[in-house]
């Protein structure tokens, strides 16, 4: 899997605005949701032609991206404090994009095919959203699912039906 690494002028600009490398994604348990306690970005893509854009301003916002294909495009915009964002995408000619502007908010985006666009708002408070989209259709998903790898047929029993 390749992983972007940035130049250390940029890594610099980046550490000064309160961002480093990690992964995406709070916590839950039995407790519920835990936040990230600092701000963090994470992009890693294997194929070619993929694009990822990442824009945050506020404290303690997260924010991965994840493509394995290619022309994949996924954008995460985030105002606020506490954030959380993640977009996987396996496949090729997807996009997918999280806007979030308020406090708290936690949101996702899984696309599993070809040709897939899909993309979540969030304005407000405390909301827990999660998009996953494959050639058998488009489910709403709690946020909470975001973190389980997509790959694994655990993640499509959770969901309630076999595979995509």
């Amino acid at each position: 899997m390749k992983r972007i690494t940035l130049s250390l002028a940029t890594l610099a600009l980046v550490t000064a605005m309160g961002v480093g490398n990690a992964n995406a994604q709070g916590r839950y348990d039995r407790y519920g949701y835990h936040p990230p306690t600092a701000a963090k970005v994470d992009v890693q893509q294997q194929g070619r032609n993929n694009g990822a854009a990442v824009s945050q301003y506020g404290a303690a916002n997260s924010a991965g991206i994840r493509q394995d294909g290619v022309g994949n495009t996924g954008t995460i915009s985030q105002t606020g404090t506490d954030n959380d964002a993640t977009i996987k995408q396996f496949g090729r000619s997807n996009e997918a994009s999280i806007t979030q502007t308020g406090n708290g908010n936690a949101a996702c985006v899984v696309q599993i095919g070809k040709n897939l666009s899909s993309g979540v708002v969030q304005e407000g408070d405390n909301q827990n959203r999660g998009v996953v989209q494959t050639k058998k259709g488009t489910y709403e998903i709690p946020a909470k699912l975001c973190g389980a790898d997509p790959g694994r047929p655990g993640y499509w029993q959770r969901l309630g039906f076999k595979g995509y």
